[in-house]
């Protein structure tokens, strides 16, 4: 039963990493600074988070046994973080005539920072374990570094910059956690080992 539910939460995971792949590359095609989300990119970036927060409790279990207490902690922020998707995506969809732009908040700014200790934690727990890919860890710390560049920098630089680095990251995070998503469907281990 728990390799069944493993092998569920490996497609979830490619889902979700796919959709918020696609969300944030959408978002990153036009300046997002005073500009307001489109329903449809909220859409999917409430999906992808509905979808993350399914699975990465299955991707945190696969690996508990060797990523201690490092990894429950990443796990943890990791989750709390994905939250900044629904915080997001939520005003665009329940109030679609809304128009005005996501502001400075503290809400945002605290799940930003969980979302990136987050990753960086999840990320080092993956290499330190070896239960998953080397690489999908090392892609996972490099869509940290870009999700801090786009969230705490890029507002401070021309939004090109904040574009390219928005993509970058999506691309990143879409890439290691579908990896990570294809290594949970396909490797029949145990939880925990």
């Amino acid at each position: 039963m728990i390799e069944t539910a493993l092998r569920a939460s490996g497609l979830a995971l490619i889902l979700g990493a796919t959709l918020l792949g696609i969300a944030i590359v959408t978002i990153s095609l036009h300046p997002v600074m005073d500009t307001p989300l489109s329903p449809g990119a909220s859409l999917l970036l409430l999906l992808s988070a509905m979808l993350l927060l399914l699975s990465l409790p299955a991707m945190y279990l696969k690996q508990a046994n060797a990523a201690g207490w490092l990894g429950l902690t990443g796990f943890v922020l990791l989750q709390i973080g994905v939250l900044l998707l629904v915080v997001i995506a939520a005003t665009p969809l329940l109030y679609p005539s809304f128009n005005q732009p996501p502001g400075e908040n503290i809400i945002l700014f605290l799940l930003g920072i969980s979302l990136t200790l987050g990753l960086l934690l999840t990320g080092v727990a993956m290499l330190q374990a070896e239960v998953f890919p080397r690489w999908a860890g090392i892609l996972l710390l490099a869509a940290m570094a870009g999700f801090f560049f786009d969230f705490f920098i890029a507002e401070f630089l021309p939004p090109q910059a904040g574009q390219l680095g928005s993509a970058l990251f999506g691309i990143l995070l879409a890439i290691a956690l579908v990896w990570t998503g294809l290594s949970m469907w396909t490797a029949p281990v145990q939880a925990g080992t």
